[in-house]
Order: structure tokens, then C-alpha cells, then sequence
């Protein structure tokens, strides 16, 4: 399972010539799909494709893209002469019509071969709109689990050539609202698993020390933008009851807080900031060396109170060999082997997970035993070459094939 660091991805290469895709991105920040979307370009040919990240948020970090995409930042600029207009522009969808106008202006200016929509279907109807207008194939990596929706985003999925499944969960929302399962491809999550090895015992020491922390300290991590449903606050509520057991454990939570979620940001640092709790709580925001964190832990915890179309950090905590308890709710269930290569609880079960963890910090043999596992089932089943080339022959397939043959009305006014 070891890698040399230094090697070098296979290429992944078509068998035709170069195109250009344009990868739309309109999440609500750097969080686990846009990770995702920069891990699986790396791998690709960059002789044979050609890649265009249109983000909508202007976030620094998008420069990690570089040396793999050309980026152009497109804002949903809001059509503020139309506000007035509520009605209006909740049946017509204005904002909608005018983002769409302006991507595919972008796609023709680069002259795109593909649109690749990079999130959930609802984020990025304005993407299936403009390759509809332009008559080009739409890919949505479909990266949440999609609610029943109103009857137009349904009859909207009929402009979609291809859905990217990240789990069965995913699959099974999709083909509740309507999606043939034939355009429906299973594309679970894949790592650069060059970034997951072992780092030598000083480096892992010195991400302790500077928390403050000794070797011997126990340590629980959790990763996750800080938003509610990723219920960092279970973690926290838990938390007493296991400094109960074991009052030296520390507890990191790492991940940027995205616009709008600020007030439970400060609602997570007043659970922190009590007496019970005794500075043993840390917020490190967004990092990009999550790696080494996941080695230094005992123990990773995703507590997702709604279904969690799959849970990045599951596979990667995992791919570290330290064990992960993750809510028995949406994707982890597939990933996880319960007792096996990691522990699942019931969503928003406090009680129940102090009481899991407890038993991990009791038992270092088993939590060792979990760790070792997880980490075979990632190298097995969750590379990234892997991961990639699921996608790279959807659009082999796509590009070279008549639409019209397989939709008949793809192109009908």
C-alpha cells in the first residue's frame, strides 16, 4: 500500500482529440467537492483535455487549481432592477435565465465540447439551461442527496445527458424524480493517495504540541464546513460526558465557517466556552494539511444529522488508519463496516456517541485494529485513478456519441 511520494499519477488518455470541458462550481465554499473536483483533474491527460473552472464565489484558495485549469470567476450577480418583482421572478426565474446566459456565453467564447456541473442539481440549473441553449452535453456530479423539487427542475433533469452518482443514497433520490437509471452512473469518491501516507512520529508530535497537547493526550477530530446539518455541536454536547472518562482529551475542529454561518459558528464557541469543557476545544478554520491532523487523532468523528450523500472525510480518515465514527445516516453506511473498518451511531444520538468513543479511547488494540482496516478498504476501493477513470469514459462516451440518438427531443424548442 505504499507509494513513493514523488510519483507521478498515471495519465489518463483518450482516444480522440483534445476537448475542452467547462467545470462549473457553484457550491457554498471550499469544501469536500470542490477538494474533489481538483483531485480528479489532476490525474487527467491535460495533452488530451482541455479544462475551464467557472467558479461563482471569489475564493482565494480557487489558485490551487493553476497548474491543472484555466479559472474564470463568474458571481451570481443578482438582477437588482428586477427585485421589485418578486412574483416575477420566482416564476420566471430571472437570476436563473441571466446566469445561464452569461455561462454559456463563456462556453462559447471557450469553445466548450461539454459542460461539467460540479454540485447539486438545483445549484446549477442555469448550467443545463446554457448547454441546452448551445446544444452541448450536461454532466452534473451530482454531490448531494436532491429533495422532490418543483415540476420544473424535474422536466429540467430531461436536459441533463449524464447524473454522477457519489452513493447509492444520491442514485436512489435521483431515480425518485424521474432520472432513468441509464443516465445514471455510480461514481464514488476517490483520494490522491500519494497525500495519505504516514508522516514520520516528530511531524505528527508537533501538530500536538501545537495544540498544546503530549503524545500521550487523547485527541478527537472532527472535519466539516461548520454548517448545522454537519452538527458539530453533537460533538460538542458529547464532549462532557467523555472528559468525564478521560479528562485530558482534546477536541479539533477544523473547517471554514461559508457566508451565512456565522451565528452557528458563535453558537458552537459559546458550548466550547464553559467551564466543563476547560479550553479543551479547538477551531482551527480551513487548513489544507488535513491529513496530518487525521494521523495525529485517536479518534475522527462526522456526526451529520441528514443524509450525507457520501462524507469525504469518512474515506480519509480511514485512508490515515485512524478510526472514524460516522452517523449511520445517507452514504457512511455503504463505506463503513460497522465494528469492522470504523463505527457508525444514530444521528444526533449524544449520548451514544460519548459512549462509542469512550469505548475506542478505552481500547487503543481495537482502535488500531479499526484503523488498519479502514485504511486496506480505502487503498482498495477508493483511489483516485480509479475514481477518475469512471468519469473520463463518460465522456468518451458523451463525446462521441449523437445526442439525438438517445434523447429524441434534446434539441426540440
Amino acid at each position: 500500500m505504499k507509494l513513493p511520494m514523488n510519483a507521478p499519477l498515471p495519465l489518463i488518455q483518450r482516444q480522440h482529440g483534445p476537448a475542452t470541458i467547462l467545470y462549473v462550481e457553484n457550491g457554498v465554499g471550499f469544501g469536500g467537492a470542490v477538494i474533489s473536483l481538483r483531485n480528479f483533474l489532476e490525474p487527467l491527460d491535460r495533452r488530451s483535455y482541455q479544462s475551464v473552472l467557472v467558479p461563482s464565489l471569489a475564493d482565494p484558495k480557487f489558485a490551487s487549481f493553476a497548474d491543472i485549469a484555466r479559472t474564470i470567476h463568474l458571481p451570481k450577480n443578482r438582477l437588482t432592477r428586477y427585485a421589485p418583482l418578486t412574483t416575477v421572478r420566482r416564476v420566471l426565474n430571472i437570476d436563473v435565465l441571466h446566469y445561464a446566459s452569461r455561462l454559456a456565453r463563456v462556453a462559447k467564447a471557450e469553445n466548450a465540447q461539454l459542460i461539467y456541473l460540479n454540485n447539486d442539481f438545483i445549484a446549477n440549473m442555469a448550467g443545463v439551461i446554457a448547454g441546452r441553449w448551445l446544444k452541448l452535453p450536461v454532466v452534473i456530479h451530482e454531490r448531494d442527496i436532491p429533495a422532490p423539487h418543483s415540476r420544473l427542475a424535474t422536466w429540467l433533469t430531461r436536459w441533463t445527458e449524464r447524473f454522477l452518482a457519489i452513493s447509492g443514497p444520491v442514485r436512489e433520490a435521483l431515480l425518485d424524480m424521474g432520472v432513468p437509471l441509464e443516465r445514471i452512473t455510480m461514481v464514488p469518491e476517490g483520494l490522491d493517495l500519494r497525500a495519505y501516507q504516514p508522516q514520520p512520529a516528530p511531524h505528527v508530535a508537533a501538530v500536538r504540541a501545537s495544540l498544546g497537547l503530549t503524545p500521550d493526550q487523547p485527541l478527537i477530530v472532527m472535519v466539516g464546513m461548520i454548517m448545522e446539518w454537519k452538527a458539530q455541536d453533537v460533538l460538542l454536547r458529547a464532549a462532557p460526558a467523555i472528559l468525564a472518562r478521560h479528562p485530558r482529551t482534546h477536541f479539533l475542529i477544523i473547517g471554514e465557517t461559508p457566508p451565512g454561518r456565522e451565528d452557528y459558528l458563535r453558537q458552537l464557541q459559546r458550548l466550547a466556552d464553559t467551564p466543563l469543557l476547560d479550553n479543551a476545544v479547538h477551531f482551527t478554520g480551513y487548513r489544507n494539511d488535513i491529513p496530518l491532523y487525521l494521523q495525529a487523532a485517536d479518534a475522527v468523528v462526522h456526526a451529520s444529522v441528514s443524509p450525507e450523500p457520501f462524507g469525504r472525510v469518512v474515506i480519509e480518515a480511514m485512508a490515515m488508519g485512524t478510526p472514524i465514527v460516522a452517523t449511520a445516516i445517507g452514504a457512511p453506511p455503504e463505506i463503513i463496516r460497522h465494528g469492522e473498518t470504523g463505527l457508525l451511531t444514530p444521528p444526533g444520538d449524544v449520548e451514544q456517541l460519548s459512549q462509542t468513543l469512550c469505548t475506542l479511547l478505552d481500547n487503543p488494540e481495537w482502535r488500531l485494529r479499526i484503523g488498519k482496516a479502514g485504511r486496506r478498504e480505502v487503498f482498495q476501493k477508493y483511489a483516485i485513478q480509479r475514481h477518475a477513470g469512471l468519469i473520463q469514459a463518460v465522456f468518451d462516451e458523451l463525446l462521441t456519441h449523437d445526442l439525438t440518438l438517445s434523447h429524441p427531443d434534446y434539441y426540440l424548442g
